[in-house]
């Protein structure tokens, strides 16, 4: 027999351990072997031997035939060894479970009745328990009416309560009270048919969704007998041959399973080397002929010199009319070709099935309707003959019950689709439900989802920022590509204003159109540029808008690439439209969320504000009202090397405003003198007592600006209302400022990060404290110019203080660099001169380290003083560990730190402000100066340290 070959082991040492395992199955006395065969009789060791080299095979035997007082044996025999290790006291999954593959031989049939008595008539002394045989399941409808009455039973509160027996998980307690069925692939896949495909942990509320969305009813499942059984019957009862192919097919419901089962039966039907089984899928006016990989290796034994013929199916793909096998799909023709020389493409055919080919008998698959479903197609008679017209009519009566056996499965493949669309979609609602404080992590979950949901390659959401705009733009960028080999995904988001060079999603965020692209590489609207660009190669595309609650676009949503090879049919669209409506209410109530977040946020900050700040008192204006002002010349505020150590806070104020007078801006924008002097006595209030982020800083940076507009030729470049904002902004840009950066507010979390998010958070609450002080009542000085003058102070306002900002400093200042080396400025663009207006706040803001030493030393120390004020906030507070320029610790690197700042900021920018303007060249020599001294304190700190480590290592 053919199962002997397969091992290639003698046979008659297989036949003799198949002797003795029947004794240790069965339980038979010595010489009363249930299946004796005549072969010379091995030693037991050589059996032992043989075993142990094939432990896989004997244990498959052994869960097959193994008998239930054999097991029990087994258990009393090894109890020692069993306690407490594991669940189920083995380890192990139990023995007998649904998953047991039990296949059925032609002799196991004949002899099934006798084999039962006998196993029935042996019980169990102590137990007094019959030993029932197992069964196939039926399929009846007394069975499914009884598996429906059980699950209806089981509901979900009493799934959860019920306890499982004493060594038993849950899992394995469903399986084992369950039918026994074959451990094959077609029942796994069945398995996961039955079941919803995530079961979480216990008491999670997904778990519980789960198991409610559980289908309830089980599908039947009919024992198939093995290829050798079905040989042997073959042979004997042709009638009956065919009916155990017939039946084989009847109850099976899973296409894939039922592709390899008539894949197999033709073959062993018509005497064939090579079958293969093309069925027509695809979307409707685009169906493709495929042949899916035949899983089940099918071996068979010919008299052909004891060779045997083993083979495996590869995937194909055809169009209908593509070969003869398309030919035989577009006319519903059979074809019998008997000799290589009547096709005419040979050697494509053999190429195509990797066979060569004698002879080719080709038959088209109906359904109930006499529509042509797929094409069977059979290579090289067994034994060098032709197909005759009796295989020609056997194989066109077996396929008549294979097109109803299919279109069964297609149908029921198409509900289980369905279902399984309806529960993720319910699924999808569950997690927007569950998740809407973050608008990550929900468009992340929605974008997993359609990946599972439509089965796609890549998936990519866009939220759009302002969809009245005439130019599209993102707010944010989501895309999520194919799972990586390790199950994970690598999720990408772009945030900011986001302007994609991508047609099709312009063209769907601007219209509202749903665009499916069969062949993106053949469509004009499709920019190939964008595959070069990130590797991936774009096949079809399904891009859709997304809608709030009042119907408005806010985002769209892109799919690229069936995993099937298949473009996006109407099934797909009309799933994704209900996918983009769960998605765009998810988004539309994060974004209504985080909304109100940042209402709370910015209420809190107000409130915070409010309670430490107030407005500058009458009593205040009247005093600065009548008191003499200084003047400019006398203080030397024109200089670059101006000293503000020597000025009050009273006397800057006062300096402040003869700044203003002594420019003729009041005269100029018609600024009221009492609301300029409640204006700056309401800024100087709003700093706080911290060591350096105060109004001294904030009054020292607007006379740099000061002095830069009456030294240099900038002067010429801005217009009057940008000298007044650029002054104000100087004098505001560091407002309410708490002694504390950027990264800190993120660190800690605090209610401005909350409200202005991570990019420029202080700069942006500086500026918004500037606009609340000049909305109070008799603030506004810029209250009597025209609106279009207004709105172009505001806008420069807001850019200068937040031009103050290092990190975004750092992002435009490679421009402006290339810009003076190249010579190739002209600084009355509204671009190139916003460009500089930010490096003027830059240059005036850290003006500190040009003044002479004694200023800039007592300055830093100030600055690194609030430095090591936040490092130990950051240590005491949020348990972390400062860096170098925070950690007080570290204070004697100070003119280290000195160094790296003015090399990596102040030093590049003067130096090319001195192309712009040779006026800064005092600031220039300024710079120079501070760091020569600097790296000369830095030198001996170096000295001494080196010394210090030698007297250490002499002490030791």
């Amino acid at each position: 027999m053919s199962a002997y070959r397969c091992l290639d082991v003698p046979v008659h040492l297989l036949r003799s351990a198949w002797s003795g395992l029947l004794w240790l199955v069965y339980g038979t006395e010595e010489g009363e072997v249930v299946h004796s065969m005549s072969a010379p009789s091995p030693t037991s060791k050589q059996v032992e031997v043989w075993l142990q080299e094939n432990q896989e095979w004997f244990e498959d035997y052994f869960l097959k035939n193994g008998s239930k007082k054999l097991v029990q044996k087994w258990i009393e025999s090894h109890k020692g060894e069993m306690i407490g290790s594991g669940p189920n006291n083995f380890g192990l999954k139990p023995a007998l479970s649904p998953s047991t593959q039990r296949r059925v031989t032609y002799a196991q049939l004949s002899n099934n009745k006798s084999r039962t008595n006998s196993q029935s008539e042996e019980k169990p002394d102590n137990n007094n328990e019959e030993v029932n045989p197992i069964r196939p399941r039926s399929g009846s409808r007394q069975y499914l009416r009884q598996d429906f009455a059980k699950a209806r039973s089981r509901t979900l509160f009493n799934t959860w309560a019920s306890p499982s027996p004493a060594g038993m998980d849950n899992e394995d307690q469903d399986q084992d009270t369950g039918p026994t069925s074959p451990r094959d692939p077609s029942n796994c896949r069945r398995g996961q048919l039955r079941r919803a495909s995530t079961v979480p942990p216990e008491r999670h509320s997904i778990s519980m969704l789960s198991l409610l969305l559980e289908p309830k009813v089980r599908l039947p499942h009919r024992t198939s007998i093995t290829n050798e059984a079905k040989l042997e019957l073959r042979s004997t009862d042709e009638r009956q041959f065919f009916l155990t192919l017939v039946k084989d097919i009847s109850h099976d419901l899973d296409l894939d399973s039922l592709r390899d089962k008539i894949t197999t039966n033709v073959g062993i039907l018509v005497n064939s080397e090579r079958t293969s089984l093309f069925l027509l899928e695809g979307p409707k006016g685009r169906e493709m002929l495929v042949c899916k990989p035949h899983r089940l290796a099918y071996e068979r034994e010919f008299n052909n010199g004891g060779k045997g013929v083993s083979w495996q199916d590869g995937g194909i793909m055809l169009s209908p009319g593509e070969g003869f096998v398309g030919r035989v799909a577009e006319t519903g023709q059979t074809l019998r070709i008997e000799s290589p020389g009547e096709i005419s493409h040979v050697k494509d055919v053999e190429t195509l099935i990797g066979l060569q080919v004698r002879s080719v008998l080709c038959l088209p698959i109906r359904n109930s309707e006499d529509d042509i479903i797929g094409v069977c197609q059979v290579s090289n008679k067994i034994l060098g003959s032709k197909f005759t017209e009796h295989d020609e009519k056997l194989m066109e009566t077996y396929l008549t019950f294979c097109g109803i056996g299919i279109n069964n499965a297609q149908l029921f493949e198409t509900y289980m689709k369905e279902y399984d669309r309806n529960r993720k979609l319910l699924e999808v609602a569950h997690d927007l439900f569950e998740e809407q404080t973050c608008l990550d992590n929900v468009v992340q979950k929605i974008m997993q989802r359609a990946q599972s949901l439509l089965k796609c390659e890549r998936c990519s959401v866009m939220l759009v920022k302002d969809p009245t705009a005439e130019t599209i733009t993102f707010s944010k960028v989501f895309d999520l590509p194919s799972t990586l080999h390790n199950g994970h995904s690598n999720n990408t988001v772009c945030s900011g204003d986001v302007k994609l060079s991508n047609g099709i999603i312009e063209h769907v965020a601007a219209t509202g159109d749903t665009l499916n692209i069969y062949d993106a590489q053949n469509d004009p609207r499709f920019d190939k540029e964008l595959d070069k660009a990130t590797g991936f190669h774009t096949r079809s595309i399904l891009c859709m808008p997304i809608r709030d609650n009042k119907y408005q676009i806010i985002g769209v949503a892109q799919i690229l690439n069936r995993t099937d090879g298949f473009p996006f049919d109407e099934n797909d669209e009309q799933l994704f439209e209900a996918f983009t409506i769960f998605c765009g209410l998810g988004i539309n109530n994060t974004l209504m969320y985080n909304e109100i977040a940042k209402a709370m946020a910015r209420q809190k900050v107000a409130l915070e504000v409010l309670s430490y700040h107030a407005c500058s008192t009458s009593r205040e204006v009247e005093d600065l009202k009548i008191s003499r002002l200084p003047q400019i010349q006398a203080l030397g505020m024109t200089r670059f090397d101006f000293d503000d150590f020597k000025l009050d806070t009273d006397e800057m104020v006062k300096a402040s405003l003869r700044l203003y007078m002594d420019l003729g801006l009041l005269q100029k924008f018609k600024i009221d003198p009492l609301a300029m002097t409640r204006f700056l006595l309401t800024v100087r209030k709003n700093y706080r007592p911290v060591a350096y982020h105060n109004f001294r800083h904030a009054f020292n940076v607007q006379q740099a600006m000061f002095a830069v507009l009456q030294n240099t030729s900038v002067v010429h470049y801005l217009t009057e209302p940008e000298q007044l904002s650029l002054l104000v902004g100087c004098l505001c840009h560091d407002l309410d400022h708490r002694g504390t950066n950027n990264a800190f507010q993120q660190k800690s979390q605090s209610p401005l990060s909350q409200l202005y998010g991570s990019k420029a958070t202080m700069e942006y609450h500086h500026f918004n404290h500037t606009v609340m002080i000049l909305s109070s009542q008799g603030h506004n000085i810029f209250a009597n110019m025209p609106a279009e003058q207004y709105s172009e102070v505001m806008n420069v306002l807001k850019h200068a203080i937040l031009a103050t900002d290092l990190a975004l400093h750092f992002k435009v200042r490679s421009q402006f660099f290339d810009l003076v080396r190249c010579g190739r400025q002209n600084w009355r663009t509204p671009q190139q001169k916003e460009l500089l207006r930010g490096m003027l706040m830059t240059a005036c803001d850290v003006a500190a380290s040009t003044k002479p030493w004694r200023i800039q030393h007592k300055i830093a120390e100030l600055v690194t003083s609030e430095f090591f004020d936040q490092g130990d906030k950051e240590r005491n507070e949020l348990k972390i560990e400062p860096t170098t320029m925070f950690d007080r610790n570290r204070k004697d690197e100070l003119p280290q730190m000195q160094l790296g700042f003015i090399d990596g900021v102040c030093l590049p920018l003067y130096e090319s402000l001195v192309k712009v303007s040779p006026m800064f060249t005092t600031m220039l020599e300024g710079v120079r100066a501070n760091r020569k001294k600097w790296n000369e304190l830095n030198e001996q700190r170096k000295r001494k340290k080196s010394t210090s480590e030698i007297s250490k290592m002499n002490i030791c």
